[in-house]
């Protein structure tokens, strides 16, 4: 079923683009409000995609009408092929069909990534950037901010912390949603006014050094997006170094049995491997270290059993059978498990293990 929506959304796309083609744009999204019901904004935004697939991006217009890609990978697509640190419109439609529409723009960045590094995007996002509070009519608030990814990313660092201590402070009878956690960190955060107090938030950059040269070269964040040269000189005054699998006071990251927990010098050695959850790509600030083989069956706290997973994906694993392998590149992803209706065969199933999440 899926595969034929996207061969009728591929179809339409290219019905509007010849609707565009003869008349214009606008003409084509008011036929597509007036004729479908289709809402003007959407109506706006369907035209002026299929226009630039049928002009600039030929192939993926193919592949959608065909089935093998989604609306929402065309969308990426149209959005970073060709631009700042993303690759041809090639490279990316090959890694769509293995990638979900959420990911394939940081899959594109972070295992495409191109040789020669520019800080266009990063300059581009700083102009754009943008944040506003509005009233809304019964008198609650609601906030929206742009910002680029560096700023995003130390934003995000610090929400991160100051939700894990809203957690931590939580009675255990406690009805707080998740979404409402959110929001109470996000006001205190923003005007440091209650009881909840964090430590710093650390922003981990990768570099390679060059032992020849003693230059580090190709600094990034964990999630692959480069680091502009002002800001690491900024950044790198105060900044902690370490070596690739150790820590400066040489801390093993290699546990055993000794220790559940990961330690520091491991989650940042999983930051640095992983990017961020290994089923969704959350931020590293918001993952948890994962025993691939569980803990509860003698599985070590060690770097080639542990993986970066958010919440979400960790009750997938823990829950509903979820599996950890690692794909032809060698990267850590999870896996949904069979069918458990197949057309054929049994009709129950029942889960290969439950293990629930366990946090500190």
């Amino acid at each position: 079923m899926a595969r034929a929506r996207s061969q009728i959304e591929g179809q339409l796309a290219e019905a509007l683009a010849e609707r565009a083609r003869r008349s214009s744009s606008r003409a084509a999204s008011a036929v597509l409000r007036e004729r479908v019901l289709e809402a003007a904004g959407r109506a706006s935004s369907d035209v002026k995609l299929a226009v630039s697939l049928s002009e600039n991006f030929p192939a993926t217009l193919e592949a959608l009408a065909a089935g093998e890609i989604t609306s929402g990978h065309a969308r990426v697509i149209d959005r970073v092929a060709g631009k700042p640190d993303y690759h041809s419109e090639e490279v990316i439609l090959g890694a769509a069909k293995e990638a979900p529409a959420d990911l394939l723009s940081r899959y594109a960045l972070r295992w495409e990534r191109a040789e020669v590094r520019d800080y266009t995007k990063y300059e581009q996002q700083r102009q754009d950037r943008q944040a506003s509070m509005t009233q809304e009519p019964d008198g609650s608030w609601k906030f929206f901010a742009h910002v680029d990814y560096m700023a995003g990313r130390r934003a995000s660092m610090a929400f991160s912390k100051m939700v894990e201590a809203f957690r931590r402070e939580e009675k255990p009878d406690s009805k707080i949603t998740y979404l409402q956690r959110n929001a109470d960190a996000f006001v205190q955060l923003f005007t440091r006014d209650g009881p909840q107090r964090t430590a710093p938030a650390s922003l981990l950059i990768i570099s390679e050094y060059d032992t020849s040269s003693g230059e580090l070269g190709q600094p990034r964040l964990d999630d692959g997006q480069p680091v502009p040269p002002e800001e690491l000189e900024r950044l790198i005054a105060n900044a902690d170094v370490y070596t690739a699998f150790a820590d400066a006071d040489g801390q093993p990251l290699w546990l055993g049995r000794s220790q559940r927990s990961a330690s520091l010098a491991q989650r940042i050695v999983l930051a640095a491997r992983d990017g961020g959850c290994i089923g969704c790509k959350a931020p590293s600030e918001r993952c948890e270290a994962h025993h691939i083989k569980h803990w509860s069956d003698d599985g070590s706290t060690d770097i080639p059993n542990l993986a970066q997973l958010c919440p979400g994906c960790h009750h997938l694993v823990h829950d509903c059978n979820w599996q950890v392998y690692r794909d032809h590149r060698g990267r850590y992803r999870i896996n949904a498990p069979p069918d458990p209706f197949p057309d054929h065969g049994t009709t129950t199933y029942q889960l290969a293990q439950h293990s629930p999440v366990l946090r500190n």
